[in-house]
């Protein structure tokens, strides 16, 4: 009975060692070094179970016990100094790969608020050329209608030759207003991502 209860002594010290031996995700291991340490534990440690087994069979049982139990304590602590190193390896890449994420990120980051940034001025430069352009159209149109209403009570109605000075100004202003909004409007597409000074507003 007392030999029984010294090797179940020793296989539960056995199992203990090996149920302390920290757990990874299989995502995070290199599974051919961690299968090779895991397939040499579970083949020595059966290898010391059958030793200690024999030692059963001696007359000096608890030396024989001692020097088996020694062996395995050897083994299983360089098994397990392998296993931190790879965990060691493992942190280190991880923490790489995060920095590297955490980078690209914030590039990626940088790169959506520029291109916001671009499309806002864009927008803005439109809006404010579609904004002086209405303004000249405007303008132009009180001018007419109100040369029209002062030569109304002197005559019946503008000579032909107010008409056409008033048509050939009108379309001047006209003319005016679309070339500086071509000119803006090449000079937008030339600088993606700087605004657009503003054009002056005609007197």
């Amino acid at each position: 009975m007392r030999r029984l209860g010294t090797a179940l002594l020793a296989l539960c010290g056995a199992l203990q060692c090996f149920a302390q031996t920290p757990a990874v995700p299989p995502e995070q291991v290199p599974s051919d070094a961690y299968q090779r340490i895991e397939a040499e534990r579970v083949r020595e440690t059966a290898a010391f179970d059958a030793q200690e087994a024999a030692c059963y069979q001696r007359f000096a049982v608890n030396d024989c016990l001692k020097k088996v139990q020694s062996r395995r304590r050897a083994l299983l602590a360089d098994l397990k100094r392998q296993e931190t190193r790879l965990h060691e390896r493992e942190h280190v890449q991880q923490g790489t790969e995060a920095l590297q994420r955490i980078e690209q990120k914030a590039l990626d980051s940088q790169q959506k608020k520029a291109a916001i940034l671009a499309d806002d001025s864009a927008v803005r430069a439109q809006d404010k050329l579609q904004e002086q352009h209405d303004k000249q159209a405007e303008h132009a149109a009180k001018a007419a209608s109100g040369s029209a209403g002062i030569a109304a009570p002197l005559s019946n109605g503008p000579s032909a030759a107010d008409q056409a000075q008033s048509r050939e100004s009108f379309a001047r202003k006209q003319a005016d207003a679309e070339k500086k909004r071509q000119e803006l409007a090449k000079r937008l597409a030339g600088k993606a991502g700087q605004a657009a000074q503003p054009l002056p507003v005609p007197p």
